[in-house]
Parts: C-alpha cells; structure tokens; sequence
C-alpha cells in the first residue's frame, strides 16, 4: 500500500517555488518607515531605493493653473490689427501737403463792386453781378455798388513757388438787360482789407448784330512783377538791371 505523503524532493521543489513566487511580489511602502525626500527613495527594510527623477514639459490638458495665480491672456503678434484702433481717415484736401500745395487754407475778404455806364460814367441800378469762383449773384443798388460779400482771396498756386504774390485775384460778370455782358478778371482782394472794384458796361446800339461780352483784365500788381522779372534774371543778360519801384 502506498503512502499519500510527498516525497522528500517533491517537498522541497514546492517550497522553493512559493520561496520564488513570494519574492517576485511588489514590496508595499511601510507607512511607518521614513522617506528621503530628496530621493524619493525608502529606507525601509526589503525596499529597493530608487532615484525620483522630475520631468519638465507642458502641463497637462487637465491640469488647473494655481489658484492664487491669474492665468495671462495670449498676446497678439506685433503686426496684428487691432480691431478697436480708429482707422485712418483719407487725407482732407483742405489740409496742407507742403508748402507748394495749392490746397492751403484760404483767408477771406470782404469785396463789393459798381457797375457803371462805359460812356455816361453813371451808375446802373438792377444789374446782377457773379463772383465767378464762389458763383454768388448780387443785385446792385441805385447807386450802382452791390453789397459787401466775403471774398476768398485766391493766389495763383503756380507762382507761388517762385514769388508769393501780393493779393489773391478774383473774376466777376456783370449782366443787364440792354447792355453788353462785361467780364472782369484780375479783380485784386488783399488779406483784411475792404476791397472795391468797378465794372463798366456797354448799351447795346441799333446796329449790333454779333453781341460779343467785353472782357476787362486788371493787370498783376506792380511790385509783383518787378520781383517776378528779377527771379529769372540771368548775369549774362542783365538789361538794365533789377529794376527799382
């Protein structure tokens, strides 16, 4: 009859593999037992020590930012546009560009003018007169004067680089049933000064057929023309030399 006991060697091959298995278990930290926390290392006994390296890198997507500690706002590149920023208005043409812009600010005057009879000398009531470039319409008076009018005093800009001018000059039309329309340009408006002017007007005779405007040109100030001429006076072609008021 044999014996249900194991064998001697049966015996000790079990023991030896729960001696193994026993072993290869995960050793769990002792809360009893100290930790180094430089380390991170246990001093427990039967632990392994171990060296606790830290890992740098981008937080995770669920990781919160401290609560005393503002997250920052993302800012905008350098060369962004910024919406709330007022956009650039366009250049105003009444602004000056330079000095030679003929789009400078222009000063006001105050103007009135009398029409009169070319051959009588006597003044013409009812006459209406057009500021050419403010086309304002005036009526003149018994004593053949319109009323003062504010005048822009308007200087030629193509000189102005060269001479400034002395005065702006204006143009004006005079109309009146059973005359000649008369034109008159050159009229001179100087800065704050009253400025008055005279238009002279024809009656129509018996035998005009082709009714033509007569036409008036105020000549540019003396002292203008004299400063214009010797602007472009050259040495080998003096004349009679600058001339002189």
């Amino acid at each position: 009859m044999k014996s249900w006991l194991p064998s001697g060697k049966t015996l000790g091959v079990c023991l030896t593999a729960i001696a193994l298995a026993l072993w290869s278990l995960p050793n769990t930290p002792d809360p009893n037992s100290t930790s180094d926390l430089h380390t991170g290392s246990s001093i427990s006994s039967g632990a392994i020590p171990t060296m606790a390296v830290p890992v740098e890198g981008p937080a995770q997507p669920n990781q919160s930012p401290p609560q005393n500690q503002t997250p920052s706002r993302p800012q905008p590149p350098s060369n962004a546009v910024n919406p709330a920023a007022p956009k650039a208005k366009p250049g105003d043409p009444t602004e000056p560009t330079n000095k030679f812009s003929p789009y400078v600010p222009i000063p006001k005057s105050k103007l009135r003018i009398r029409v009169i009879d070319g051959r009588t000398e006597r003044p013409i009531e009812g006459a209406e007169v057009v500021l050419i470039e403010t086309e304002q319409r005036f009526k003149t008076g018994p004593d053949g004067f319109t009323q003062w009018m504010d005048a822009p005093v308007l200087r030629d800009p193509r000189y102005r680089p060269l001479v400034a001018e002395l005065h702006g000059q204006l143009g004006a039309i005079a109309y009146r049933n059973g005359y000649r329309d008369s034109i008159q340009l050159g009229i001179r408006v100087h800065d704050g000064v009253r400025n008055e002017t005279t238009i002279w007007m024809y009656r129509l005779g018996p035998g005009d057929r082709r009714i033509e405007p007569v036409l008036y040109q105020v000549p540019y100030h003396r002292l203008w023309l004299i400063e214009l001429a010797d602007r472009f006076r050259s040495k080998s072609q003096p004349g009679e030399g600058p001339e002189r008021p």
